[in-house]
């Protein structure tokens, strides 16, 4: 556990975790003392790729550190908020809310999410001096171990550890910042997985850059302008504009063609439409209630405000998607039905030849202008509307701070520019496509992605799933910005952190959603975990353990405490955060099994114990775990791990030919 790892990361290099990937996919590419040799390594990949000698990169002070810090295991463990947890719309949740430092949030996820992640949306502190970023990290690397472990020069590391000491606002300090993040939030996207990465003009060259090394410049997807607010007190250029920078993990396996039928406005239309048409079969009478509720719902109806008109078929626009973009295309009249003339063509042609325009003809899906002057259009219904994401995206950035307000009614401004839950489904509905898909956040801060994840389910009646990570950091009442959050949380009688508004936002999102949509089937709870740094007296207490003393510490269980311990083992093993595992009798010492695990926590396992778990494996044909894990602190006595190993040797080479790992962790 925490012992195994601070001795894990005491022996490991940045570049550990690239060796590892070369071994395994190039072993004759080393040589007997362990030596890369890379001429051989260019002779083997020499068919498939040019190799050349000039390289192109983004260099900063730090670099080679954010790659040691992004190697390095985390020493936190999970510690589950079990009352919260175990609330009927939390206990099979699949939803989950970590409070935490975010580095140490990748770290564990990757144990059990590796490649499972299809979306990732972050809003990370844009640097701009007055967003409160300052580089803090509490790893205790000297000038000596820093010069060792990067092999840098004694200059260089006293620049580095100024960075991570005093705290810095600076680029290089920001990009180490982010350069650890990414490295790990790569290996949790699936193959086609999509990171958005919101930014502005302070950061946005460094980070594009900073991307390009992460993810490859061949997986730069677009990035998307956001045209959120008017500036009304410009210098020489009026800013009114952020930027969502996305990246794939392989664009090759993407879709050629991303198109979102998600919509929230798309589904009030057929409703709307489904409704008149049933109400009123007039058609005279059914344009003109249709009529009059459009003109007073317009305003509400972007970005589908063109769907003006109604039939019995339901609402719907006009589309040029007749014309053929960009080059020549089919020529043929189409006869104007009143005035018997063929109406006007478009500058290219028509789109699709004449056979597919005499069907749609046919279907009624050709809509012609009052004459033949006007060219005509393609019938789109709303039912049928599937939107293009566009690189430029014009939303009022203030709708963040309504969705707020929606939720928090009698609350001040509570968070400082939240994103709008619909800006958010703009784009990650382009990639969720799968409605089991996963989507993560780990600058979840006011929870907007949560919120947004849950909506788009509501919407469809899907079941993906979000990750939030949010640091807990202490509000200030003093501060101006944190004060209406922190009298909100001490009001409720809530922790006064950060998390707990996003957590109080997730759960009044939950209600509201619910209330609108009672029968739809929708996991609108969520596990809540926080990681934990063991303390110093704990810390101690590892480290002066000695298994073979006569009175070993058994104590070091009760500061953990079992629910953390399990927490972390089922995560760390690959289960996942919303694992459970169920408790299995061994003549009274209770053991904890989940799938090819069985977990042996408590002090007090005893050779009748073991016969139970023997006479189980015997008796039980659904009970076979593979590995057999113990908790190192809670037996100290040398004689109890022999006798379950020399058991477990018997069982192995019994008839039934078991094969069963035996672990101790510290």
């Amino acid at each position: 556990m925490i012992k195994d790892t601070l001795q894990q990361n005491e022996d490991l290099v940045p570049n550990d975790k690239q060796l590892a990937a070369l071994k395994e996919h190039f072993p004759a590419c080393f040589k007997q003392d362990g030596s890369f040799d890379l001429e051989r390594f260019k002779a083997a990949i020499a068919d498939k790729t040019n190799v050349v000698q000039e390289g192109y990169e983004l260099k900063f002070l730090g670099k080679s550190y954010a790659k040691l810090l992004a190697s390095t295991d985390t020493t936190t463990v999970i510690q589950p908020d079990e009352a919260h947890n175990s609330l009927p719309e939390n206990a099979n949740s699949e939803n989950i809310y970590i409070s935490g430092d975010n580095l140490d949030g990748l770290k564990h996820l990757l144990k059990a999410y590796s490649k499972s992640i299809k979306c990732i949306y972050i809003d990370p502190p844009y640097n701009t001096g007055s967003d409160g970023f300052v580089y803090q990290d509490n790893f205790n690397y000297t000038k000596d171990s820093l010069q060792e472990k990067l092999s840098i020069s004694e200059d260089e590391a006293e620049r580095i550890l100024e960075l991570t000491k005093r705290g810095s606002a600076s680029h290089s300090a920001w990009l180490m910042f982010m350069y650890s993040r990414l490295l790990l939030a790569r290996d949790l996207l699936t193959d086609d997985g999509v990171i958005f990465i919101s930014i502005d003009d302070n950061e946005q060259a460094n980070l594009k850059l900073l991307c390009d090394d992460v993810f490859g410049e061949e997986n730069w997807v677009g990035t998307i302008i956001w045209k959120n607010a008017t500036d009304n007190n410009p210098t020489q250029i009026a800013v009114e504009h952020e930027y969502v920078i996305t990246y794939t993990r392989s664009k090759s396996l993407l879709e050629s063609e991303w198109k979102s039928k998600v919509s929230e406005i798309k589904q009030l239309l057929v409703k709307k439409g489904d409704e008149l048409a049933e109400k009123y079969k007039n058609i005279t009478t059914l344009k003109a209630e249709y009529n009059s509720w459009y003109k007073s719902h317009k305003s509400e109806l972007w970005p589908l405000d063109r769907y003006k008109y109604i039939d019995s078929g339901g609402i719907y626009t006009g589309s040029q998607s007749v014309h053929n973009p960009g080059k020549e295309g089919y020529r043929y009249d189409v006869i104007h039905p009143v005035t018997k003339i063929p109406s006007k063509q478009p500058l290219m042609g028509y789109r699709f030849p004449k056979s597919t325009m005499d069907e749609l003809l046919e279907n009624g899906k050709i809509l012609f202008g009052e004459d033949h002057t006007k060219i005509i259009e393609l019938k789109l219904y709303a039912k049928e509307y599937s939107a293009k994401l566009s690189s430029i995206i014009d939303f009022d950035g203030r709708i963040g701070s309504y969705d707020l307000k929606d939720l928090f009614p009698n609350s001040k401004t509570l968070f400082t520019n939240p994103k709008p839950v619909k800006f958010v489904n703009q784009f990650i509905s382009f990639v969720l496509t799968n409605k089991e898909d996963i989507a993560l956040d780990f600058f979840s801060g006011s929870a907007t992605t949560a919120h947004a994840v849950v909506q788009l389910n509501a919407e469809d009646g899907g079941n993906r799933k979000f990750i939030a990570v949010q640091l807990p950091e202490v509000l200030n009442p003093e501060n101006t910005s944190q004060k209406a959050a922190y009298d909100f949380l001490k009001e409720n009688n809530l922790p006064t952190t950060l998390d707990y508004i996003g957590i109080e936002r997730i759960k009044r999102a939950a209600a509201k959603i619910k209330q609108e949509h009672p029968d739809k089937e929708l996991d609108l709870g969520f596990k809540h975990y926080t990681l934990v740094e063991p303390n110093q007296n704990t810390l101690d207490k590892l480290e002066s353990f000695d298994g073979s003393a006569l009175l070993a510490d058994t104590t070091i269980m009760e500061d953990f405490g079992k629910p953390t311990i399990l927490a972390t083992w089922l995560n760390a093993d690959g289960y996942g955060l919303t694992a459970t595992a169920e408790e299995i009798d061994l003549a009274g010492y209770t053991a904890y099994y989940f799938q090819k695990n069985l977990y042996l926590i408590d002090a007090g396992f005893n050779l009748e114990s073991m016969k139970a778990l023997l006479g189980k494996y015997d008796a039980t044909g659904h009970f076979n775990p593979e590995n057999l894990v113990l908790f190192g602190y809670s037996f100290p006595d040398w004689s109890i791990n022999e006798m379950i190993e020399k058991n477990l040797r018997v069982l192995n080479d019994s008839e039934k030919n078991l094969k069963i790992n035996f672990a101790v962790r510290y």
